[in-house]
């Protein structure tokens, strides 16, 4: 509770404490749990769901196996891709400012992400609810903030030098969570046109024997 007010009331003080705490997995647990909920919800619930439904049929596993495969790779891809753009942050911002804990900076960026993942989901709803759009666009805005405080106290840079990183970020973090969605859209697409060959050059073969026959 203590650490929550924190996080609303004194986020600067929050970002320095993670640098001893010993409870940073909750972090990740939650950016896991709401990137779940986001697969669950999103507008590209329809292709996952078709994803399944393919390797249901093509590996011949059941329903329930066939979603968390689905689940599974797209959690993933976006952890893989937050660590990736962490790792390209501090790189950047090593170069241009000072170096710091790598550790410290993935825990800050978690919260940061998280925030930002919260925003992405409210927005889905956003089109038929005004008041999830005005708390969509309140999630985004905490969590540029919170994106500054953090990149600023982590390498010492000054306003300038923090803004274009920070934009630098937040391109990189919208763009791998649209990269995810055709990464699983070009392997099921891939899959379905192998599919669709191997259909046709079977009826093929059925023909020829039957007009050899």
């Amino acid at each position: 509770m203590k650490q929550g007010m924190r996080f609303l009331v004194k986020p600067t003080s929050f970002f320095n404490q993670l640098q001893w705490s010993r409870h940073h997995w909750v972090i990740i647990a939650s950016f896991l749990g709401l990137a779940l909920v986001e697969t669950q919800v999103g507008r590209q619930h329809q292709l996952y769901s078709a994803f399944a439904t393919f390797l249901q049929y093509r590996v011949g596993i059941g329903a329930n196996a066939a979603i968390w495969a689905v689940m599974a790779a797209r959690l993933g891809l976006m952890l893989g891709g937050a660590y990736l753009i962490s790792t390209v942050i501090y790189i950047v911002g090593s170069l241009v400012g000072q170096a710091n804990s790598r550790r410290v900076l993935f825990r800050r960026l978690a919260v940061v992400f998280t925030v930002f993942l919260g925003g992405f989901i409210a927005q889905h709803y956003g089109d038929t609810n005004p008041n999830v759009a005005l708390l969509s666009l309140g999630f985004y805005a905490w969590g540029l903030f919170l994106g500054y405080i953090a990149i600023r106290n982590q390498f010492e840079m000054n306003h300038l030098q923090t803004s274009i990183l920070l934009a630098f970020a937040v391109l990189l973090v919208t763009s791998s969570w649209q990269a995810s969605n055709r990464v699983i859209t070009v392997a099921l697409q891939n899959q379905m046109h192998s599919l669709s060959k191997n259909h046709v050059e079977h009826n093929q073969s059925q023909f020829k024997f039957g007009a050899n026959l």
